[in-house]
């Protein structure tokens, strides 16, 4: 099924989609689809994530389709979990992070905000009675950039000085401030300072300018073993002045 086409449904659906099974919800059901056991009475559970790569604080949108055979499963629970990737590998457990019902499509659609770089999946864990089997995902890697903030303040002397925080918390983590051309003239970036954040992720910078000179910045923190390389937002237009 096309991503157009769960995003549609997911969002007329959306006051089912995103809540949580209630006690006393009624049961899960493919409703009048005929033939629903036939040739088996498997369930079978699909996922997707939106956007792969996402700034720590920002959400992406988990999605998918519960069937048995070729019939929707309606008002079905489902679990959606996360396992930190480190280095490279998934390690630990999964935790749940989401339970979502699936609408009379069998779409279900939740909003996931990754700290970390982290595999998801979806799970069904199918009905007591057994009309439904359990069914479970295949895993999604997210890959998640540190969010690195960026403010300046001219001092005397021609100083500037370059404050900001990371998230996740990235303590005690080299952030380099580069410079850049002006707008519309980019051809790269150097070094103009670096420094390290303190133990709660936090930084100051202070270094000597060119007196008179114009400076365009942005901070930038390298990847680690938890999450991608981030950059600030770009300060135009900073003139370093006695």
């Amino acid at each position: 099924m096309s991503f157009r086409r769960l995003i549609s449904v997911g969002a007329l659906a959306a006051s089912a989609a995103v809540l949580p099974a209630l006690p006393g919800q009624a049961a899960p059901s493919t409703g009048h689809c005929p033939n629903p056991n036939y040739p088996t009475n498997s369930s079978t559970i699909t996922l997707s994530v939106s956007p792969r790569t996402v700034t720590a604080g920002r959400s992406v949108s988990a999605f998918g389709e519960l069937r048995k055979n070729s019939c929707a499963i309606k008002g079905a629970t489902i679990r959606i979990a996360r396992k930190r990737v480190v280095n490279g590998v998934a390690t630990g457990g999964w935790m749940r992070v989401a339970s979502v019902t699936t609408d009379r499509n069998g779409l279900y659609l939740a909003s996931i905000v990754p700290p970390h770089n982290e595999l998801l999946r979806a799970r069904f864990a199918g009905t007591s009675d057994g009309t439904f089997k359990p069914a479970t995902s295949g895993n999604v890697r997210i890959s998640v950039r540190t969010k690195i903030t960026e403010a300046a303040t001219k001092g005397s002397a021609c100083r500037i000085t370059l404050t900001g925080a990371t998230r996740p918390v990235k303590g005690h983590h080299t952030v380099t401030i580069q410079k850049r051309g002006a707008k519309g003239h980019f051809h790269g970036w150097s070094k103009f300072a670096t420094g390290k954040t303190g133990k709660r992720g936090h930084y100051s910078i202070t270094k000597t300018a060119n007196c008179g000179t114009t400076y365009n910045l942005s901070a930038f923190i390298a990847k680690d073993a938890t999450n991608l390389s981030g950059r600030s937002a770009t300060i135009f237009g900073i003139k370093a002045t006695h």
